[in-house]
């Protein structure tokens, strides 16, 4: 396993995870934004698309946390044993399975509900298509699967990292929404609605802006659908198809 899930093996990742979530501006969205938007929702799903739901590559459950009770049952499923130890300490009744399916997929039957957090833009290709095969698999017929690039190609953020690549002579950069769109199409999802957040660039332990301001900046600029395409953080609904 040489890829993006061996660097979840270590036994200190899910504290060096969880810091991003603590401090500065990564504290700041996922308060403000991140979360209230996913708590109205998994609310939401729950009611409209009641039954099972599963987080895949749940790590410490941050995710997991937030729609385990809108659903009748809770899976998760993680590479990293010390991911799921956190994990199991924040939820308790949740079911938790430490798997690679790419090696040796568990069976878990089907679900209404997926997320997918923090992996399309880390994982390698051949891990992305993979591992969204599989949860096609799995996905009930008329189910939902949320997930999230949290380093958008067309944001402030984005270009300076294209910008960083050039510089460095380093090739690639951040997925682009439509290699995304692509990317599920070809795994079998549509994306059939979209959120962004992040639009002006989150220097994390600098406060190039003060809180208060900010909030009210990025909450101004994120009511237009259009410019919620140019935020570094993007969330996608999408369907089976």
């Amino acid at each position: 396993m040489k890829d993006y899930r061996s660097s979840h093996l270590d036994a200190q990742c899910p504290a060096q995870f969880e810091v991003h979530y603590t401090r500065g501006h990564g504290h700041l969205y996922w308060n403000h934004f991140e979360r209230p938007y996913l708590e109205k929702l998994f609310a939401r799903l729950g009611r409209d698309c009641p039954g099972r739901y599963l987080d895949f590559a749940c790590g410490t459950g941050r995710i997991t946390e937030l729609a385990s009770p809108h659903f009748a049952e809770t899976v998760g499923i993680d590479v990293s044993e010390s991911m799921l130890a956190e994990a199991r300490r924040r939820m308790p009744g949740a079911r938790l399975i430490q798997a690679d399916v790419m090696t040796d997929p568990p069976d878990v039957g089907t679900f209404q509900v997926i997320s997918l957090f923090r992996f399309i833009l880390s994982a390698e290709d051949h891990l992305r298509e993979g591992v969204l095969k599989w949860l096609r698999t799995v996905i009930a017929p008329d189910g939902v699967l949320v997930v999230n690039n949290h380093l958008n190609h067309w944001s402030i953020t984005g270009l300076r990292h294209r910008l960083r690549n050039i510089v460095h002579g380093r090739r690639g950069g951040p997925p682009t929404e439509q290699h995304i769109e692509t990317l599920l199409r070809g795994c079998g999802f549509e994306i059939v609605d979209a959120y962004g957040f992040a639009i002006i660039p989150p220097w994390r332990d600098t406060r190039r802006f003060p809180s208060a301001a900010l909030l009210r900046m990025e909450r101004f600029l994120g009511a237009s659908k259009r410019l919620q395409r140019h935020a570094k953080d993007r969330i996608y609904l999408c369907r089976p198809i």
